[in-house]
């Protein structure tokens, strides 16, 4: 399943996430698929897949401290169309 992180964090604490985010590797099993930059605030965007919820707390645990993650399960628009039409017709 995909899901789509938004991160935000306070600008005071750009320099912090920029030093982390150098040498920041995710874990095994949290398969990036796309990230974006907000270039008018502090905000990311990611859409990944994740073979466990472990991978999940591996990826999110090291930076609570300085980012707020909404994480949002997400699917291709036709993708959800298809099962929409398919559920309406039960």
């Amino acid at each position: 399943m995909l899901f789509m992180d938004i991160m935000t964090w306070d600008k005071k604490d750009d320099m912090e996430i920029g030093k982390r985010y150098e040498s920041w590797e995710y874990p095994k099993g949290y398969n990036e698929i796309a990230s974006w930059s907000d270039l008018s605030s502090c905000r990311v965007f990611v859409v990944y897949e994740l073979e466990n919820a472990e991978a999940y707390a591996n990826a999110t645990f090291p930076w609570r401290d300085v980012i707020d993650c909404e994480t949002i399960p997400v699917m291709n628009t036709e993708k959800a169309i298809e099962i929409t039409t398919k559920l309406m017709s039960q």
